[in-house]
């Protein structure tokens, strides 16, 4: 298996910096729990857009992660948070292979 790399960006709602950062710091905790997981980066360029990049051995244990997460209690509510804070609609999703 490649090991396996997620980059994703997008903007923030107005307002919502610092409720990024202790969101973000969440789910570093919680995603550092998960098998498979290697790494999580997650920055703000000078435009404001905001770039996560994710590391895993292989997709397959993302893939695994993101089951897991989705059938859990809460996770609509995780979910709704989440887009209060960050601006789905400018989001850009990017998956990589690495060989």
């Amino acid at each position: 298996m490649n090991a396996y790399t997620i980059i994703e960006s997008f903007e923030l709602h107005d307002g919502q910096l610092e409720n990024w950062k202790e969101l973000s710091k969440t789910i570093d905790t919680d995603i550092a729990k998960a098998e498979g997981f290697v790494s999580r980066d997650s920055g703000i360029d000078a435009d404001s857009r905001v770039y996560c990049i994710v590391k895993w051995e292989s997709k397959t244990h993302q893939e695994a992660f993101m089951k897991n997460f989705m059938s859990q209690e809460g996770a609509d509510d995780m979910m709704k948070h989440f887009g209060s804070i960050a601006n789905m609609e400018t989001e850009i999703r990017q998956e990589v292979d690495i060989f």
